[in-house]
This record gives structure tokens, C-alpha cells and sequence, in this order.
């Protein structure tokens, strides 16, 4: 998907089959339901907010943990299952606060959105104010350490998640994301998304085509995996 302005999709009610569609990694993987299981009982008690909701996907995976369901996303792509179970607001996340009140959810979750928007940083101070102390912030964002990006970079001064045909715009340095998201978190987990064989199409020319392509059979390192999810614990 190119990038477009927040105002023109919230405004004109750009819709996308792709994202009411999508499912996020860490649910597709079972890094999310893990998550749940370390940091949260089955009591069917408390309240999540799932930031740049989409279909709902993370929710409804969510649901034996929480009693409450709220998302926010520019524009509704909830499933007719979860428009039901959940509080939606049309929020512009570059520039709206949300309309939660403070120190009210358990946990909120961000999932393949924060590298969408033009003030990531507005989203983390907003997630803060309506968490409550010793609440979850579980957000993924593209992994800017993987192994081929970095040597393309070298040679380009480009990544591929980043480029004028995506609505990428967020890249996080390590220093960046320590002194702005953890200066309100502690960060207990890092896990990254298992890695497909980087350069695969030229290499599948030397050794034959022995894997599919884009198979994620490299284990969860920093130089493999194309996304990384943080689990982040307000202080």
C-alpha cells in the first residue's frame, strides 16, 4: 500500500480488502497468545485496546483474558463478529488523542502500525496516559538490524520495509526507542519474527531451489527476522 495522507483515508473512507483481511504475526506465529499466557490469566477481567485494530484479529485472540474490547483505526475494518464485541473509534493517530480515559487498560497492543504513522511518538505518550501503572504496551514494528537490510543500506542507503512504494516512515534506532518509548516502560521481552533465507532468489541459482521461497525457517535472532515485537511495562 503507497502512502497516503491519514486526513484523505479518514475524510474519504479509504477502505482496503488487504487490511480487513490481515492478520498480524505475532497472532499468525502464537508470539501474541505467549505473551498473553506469561503476563496474563485467563479471568476474562480487565481492558485491552488494540491500536490500529484492522479486522480485529488481535481481539478476538485476546478475548479469554479481557472483559472489555476497545480499538481505534482510521477507518472500521472490524469482521461483522468482532463490530459487535468491540468499542471502535475512528481515530487519526497521527494527531487525535484517544478517546479513553486515563490509567483505565490493562494493556494496549500496536501491531504493524506505529511505522505508519507521522507522529510515533504522539501514540506512545497517548498510550502512556491510559494505561494503568504496571500495564502492557505490545507494539511490532520492522526490524531496522535485519542482516540484508543493513548490507543494502551499505550499498543504496535505502531497506526494503522502507521505500517510496510502501507507507513505511518510522525507523527506530536503538538509542531513538530507549530514550523515548523506555523512558515510560520497562522492556521485558524482545521477539523477533522467525527469517526467510535473505538474497534467496540469488542464491537459489547456485544451490537449486531446495526451500520455498520466503519460507521462515531462520530461528528468532536480530539479524534474521524481518519484524520485531517488543513487550513494554509502564512504570
Amino acid at each position: 500500500m503507497k502512502y497516503i495522507l491519514s486526513e484523505k483515508i479518514k475524510e474519504e473512507k479509504i477502505e482496503s480488502r488487504a487490511i480487513e483481511k490481515m492478520v498480524p504475526w505475532t497472532v499468525c506465529d502464537g508470539s501474541f497468545e505467549k505473551i498473553l499466557n506469561n503476563y496474563k490469566t485467563k479471568n476474562n477481567q480487565g481492558a485491552i485496546l488494540d491500536i490500529g485494530v484492522g479486522s480485529g484479529a488481535s481481539l478476538k485472540l485476546a478475548e479469554p483474558y479481557f472483559s472489555k474490547f476497545y480499538g481505534v483505526d482510521l477507518v472500521s475494518y472490524l469482521t461483522s463478529e468482532m463490530k459487535s464485541k468491540v468499542g471502535f473509534s475512528a481515530v487519526d493517530l497521527n494527531f487525535e488523542k484517544l478517546p479513553h480515559e486515563n490509567n483505565f487498560f490493562e494493556m494496549v497492543t500496536a501491531f504493524q502500525v506505529i511505522e505508519h504513522l507521522e507522529n510515533p511518538f504522539f501514540v506512545m505518550r497517548e498510550a502512556t496516559r491510559v494505561l494503568k501503572k504496571g500495564g502492557f504496551f505490545v507494539l511490532s514494528v520492522p526490524n531496522p538490524y535485519h542482516l540484508s537490510f543493513k548490507i543494502k543500506y551499505l550499498f543504496t542507503n535505502n531497506m526494503p520495509p522502507w521505500t517510496r512504494d510502501n507507507n513505511h516512515l518510522l525507523f527506530l534506532t536503538k538509542d531513538v526507542f530507549a530514550k523515548t518509548y523506555l523512558d515510560n516502560f520497562d522492556l521485558l521481552e524482545t521477539i523477533y519474527q522467525k527469517g526467510a533465507i535473505p538474497f534467496w532468489g540469488r542464491l537459489r541459482l547456485i544451490f537449486g531451489k531446495i526451500i520455498k521461497k520466503h519460507a521462515m525457517v531462520l530461528p528468532r535472532w536480530e539479524i534474521f527476522g524481518r519484524r520485531v515485537c517488543y513487550v513494554l511495562r509502564k512504570k
